[in-house]
């Protein structure tokens, strides 16, 4: 049977209640003892006069163990690999994991929260890691100037949740009034708006939780929470906060959420500084900043009833169910130092040291107080059977250098000789310190702190140095798969599951997109979480030595098989990482990102490359003969135009001499009738005069001889005729059959080489 929101209430309480028992009472006093010894609290029972030191064991420890554990996770950028498990995974891991790796370093600052997280389980026994996706409505106002109804229309139909706030009539504009003017129409009403717009942005999310807000159910017997029964994280919002996280909830909710029973601990007031506590009497003006308590719960129940307990998570204010949904996972890890089997919560390693810190502290104000006491004597004063001192008191209590002091008596003040102690206390110190490094696991050698190590042994330096090595190590790959390792996952998860676009980012020097829904139902792929807590002096010598090893068998007939450009980049990317460039981009291309090679082909057969040539060197006699072909063919193309152009000026030449013979014979023709006119009777029996006659005899002379230049000039002309031509082929002339070569005609030409005429 299907519960009811009663039930499921009545069972979320009764969870919720030893869940904040476990935090609040086990828990929480061993974290409060712990945060007070790395804050060095004084312990209470401190004495007026005598000294108040507290020694710094704890915080020493914490703060030493930090930076090597936090380098392993953020000295890369890809400190969390997805590798696949067949080949048809590897482009997608690849994909993966650099979008996991960005979402967390670059959008959610991941230095932080790793630091934060490690240090909480370092000191406070438990460190977590909250992740999931969160849409965020964030109103915006903006004004718009001289808008009219058709803009304002366009506007609030492509943006849905925009609404007008604020709505003015304006002046038109000048164009509008020219307009006006020329339709004789009236201007367009325009308007002055403040339109308030609701921006929801969609995004994955990563916090570290105080180990107070995070609620574990008693029963549970693992630091992994897959399958915790019940887990909570139980934080204070504002009511603004909690619409922005898309739920819809009044004032009245807020507050009856403030009277929840099971929600922080007292640890959270000591951890707050005491600020704790008049949070939940404050009564701002503004009821939106108004606080309660918000229960993230993920819980193991059969709430529909089948008889089967499926994962729920249930988010409310108090009694007031705000969502009530499956999940496929917990969105927490988390992690402790010091593993307790079959437990949630191990040990940290303030646990671990703050005993010593209690002994060392004791002994610390001992040594003070026995040094302020040798440095300040006491002094005795001697006194009258009476009890009367026999000195002036006054002049005791004021003692200053070049003073005086006055007694009655020869000797009756002198000092009281506190012998220096201090000196003894120093083996029992040096006690403490080595077995508390032996309780940790982490010694001054790896601090570098240790005066004396010059005057270690090499190899006793290196063995204590392995045995840290190891324990930090192991302390590391407790982190890597208790924390990061599910984190991770849980990110790709979130990344898959929800409607994401497309994330893009800088990659190698370029940026690019990935698409997160191509990596649905694609979960076949395991985490690697680099480890390196050696010394980065020595991880180079090692990646150099590997490096020459490649550049040798690269020389060797094994190299095609030992060898490819991934691995070489590999070595030397991990060189860069090593001298601390997270991006070895900036130094070495990564063969994966330039375009697929060529395949190699294989040798042609000789026969072919013979039969290729003897084809080629016919190809190249064929084309050849063809230009000479065709430079042939273009001589005699210009041989008949040149040919062409000499028999047109030839003809216009005899044409020009035709019409000049035939002027001549007219003119003398006209010449002759002028002579007759002149002597009429010429044609009687009368003999002429002399010069008439004589006159008269030369034109017919002139004429005759005109005659016989135009006849001997026309079978000039007819007469057959060739071209004259240079050893170039070139036309240089034209000589009549018959005749001697010196009478042949030359050819003129123009600047640019064409034939305009004969000479």
């Amino acid at each position: 049977m299907r519960m009811t929101e009663s039930d499921l209430l009545s069972f979320l309480d009764s969870e919720a209640s030893a869940a904040y028992k476990f935090t609040d009472g086990e828990l929480g006093s061993d974290r409060d003892k712990a945060l007070r010894a790395y804050m060095r609290t004084p312990y209470g029972n401190e004495m007026e006069g005598r000294s108040s030191a507290v020694s710094s064991d704890v915080f020493d420890a914490v703060e030493g163990m930090l930076p090597d554990l936090l380098e392993v996770f953020t000295a890369s950028d890809k400190a969390v690999v997805f590798e696949p498990i067949g080949p048809e995974d590897v482009e997608m891991a690849e994909q993966v994991t650099d979008a996991c790796n960005y979402v967390f370093y670059k959008k959610n600052n991941g230095f932080l929260i790793l630091y934060t997280a490690i240090k909480d389980g370092l000191m406070l026994k438990t460190g977590g890691i909250k992740w999931y996706y969160e849409t965020v409505k964030t109103p915006t106002v903006s004004r718009y100037v001289g808008v009219d109804e058709m803009q304002i229309a366009l506007f609030m139909q492509e943006n849905k949740t925009a609404e007008i706030v604020q709505r003015e009539l304006a002046d038109p504009t000048p164009e509008d009034l020219r307009q006006a003017q020329m339709t004789g129409l009236p201007p367009p009403q325009r308007y002055t708006l403040k339109i308030r717009t609701i921006e929801e942005i969609g995004t994955v999310k990563v916090c570290a939780l105080p180990p107070d807000e995070l609620h574990v159910s008693r029963k549970h017997n693992s630091i992994t929470l897959d399958n915790c029964p019940y887990v909570a994280h139980v934080t204070k919002r504002t009511l603004s906060e909690v619409r922005q996280m898309g739920y819809t909830v009044s004032i009245d909710d807020i507050n009856a959420a403030k009277n929840d029973n099971y929600t922080l601990s007292e640890f959270a007031n000591e951890r707050q500084g005491g600020r704790f506590g008049w949070w939940n009497d404050d009564n701002p003006s503004d009821e939106t900043m108004q606080m309660g308590f918000l229960r993230d719960e993920y819980v193991l129940v059969d709430y529909d009833g089948d008889g089967i307990a499926e994962r729920r998570r249930i988010v409310r204010l108090g009694d007031v169910i705000l969502e009530n949904s499956e999940c496929t996972h917990v969105p927490i890890a988390a992690w402790t130092p010091y593993i307790l089997t079959h437990q949630f919560a191990g040990m940290s390693v303030a646990d671990l040291v703050e005993d010593f810190q209690r002994i060392h502290t004791e002994i610390l104000r001992q040594q003070l107080d026995n040094l302020y006491l040798a440095n300040n004597q006491e002094t005795i004063v001697q006194t009258d059977p009476q009890g009367n001192p026999l000195a002036n008191i006054d002049d005791l209590l004021n003692r200053r250098p070049g003073g005086v002091i006055r007694e009655r008596v020869s000797g009756a003040v002198r000092p009281y000789q506190v012998q220096w102690q201090g000196i003894q206390a120093m083996p029992m110190i040096e006690q403490l310190s080595v077995e508390k490094e032996n309780r940790t696991g982490y010694t001054r050698y790896s601090q570098g702190m240790d005066a004396d190590s010059l005057n270690k042994t090499a190899r006793g330096m290196t063995m204590i140095m392995n045995a840290s090595a190891k324990r930090m190590k192991l302390m590391a790959r407790i982190i890597a798969e208790a924390l990061v390792a599910p984190m991770f996952k849980g990110i790709f998860k979130t990344l898959t599951e929800f409607g994401m676009e497309d994330i893009s980012f800088r990659l190698n020097g370029k940026f690019v997109s990935i698409n997160p829904q191509e990596w649905r139902d694609q979960y076949d792929m395991t985490i690697n979480v680099g480890l390196g807590t050696g010394d980065d002096v020595q991880k180079s010598q090692m990646l150099v030595q590997i490096a020459q090893a490649q550049a040798a068998v690269a020389q060797s007939p094994y190299a095609e098989r030992l060898l490819n450009p991934k691995k070489i980049y590999n070595v030397q990317a991990r060189l860069a990482e090593t001298a601390g460039f997270k991006n070895p981009g900036e130094f070495w291309v990564d063969p994966d990102s330039l375009p697929p090679a060529q395949p190699k082909q294989a040798p042609p057969d000789p026969k072919i490359l013979l039969e290729q040539a003897k084809l080629q060197n016919d190809v190249h006699k064929t084309q050849a003969e063809m230009q000479i072909e065709q430079q042939q063919g273009a001589m005699e193309l210009e041989f008949k135009r040149q040919e062409a152009e000499l028999n047109r000026q030839n003809e216009m030449a005899m044409m020009q001499l035709k019409i000049e013979s035939e002027e001549r014979i007219r003119a003398a023709e006209l010449l002759m009738e002028q002579t007759r006119g002149m002597n009429p009777a010429s044609s009687s029996s009368e003999p002429d005069n002399d010069d008439s006659n004589e006159q008269s005899s030369n034109v017919k002379i002139m004429l005759e001889q005109m005659q016989n230049t135009m006849t001997t000039l026309a079978e000039s002309i007819a007469a057959p005729k060739v071209v004259v031509r240079d050893d170039n082929g070139t036309v240089v002339g034209i000589q009549t059959l018959g005749e001697d070569v010196s009478v042949q005609k030359s050819v003129i030409r123009d600047n640019q080489g064409n034939i305009v005429g004969l000479q």
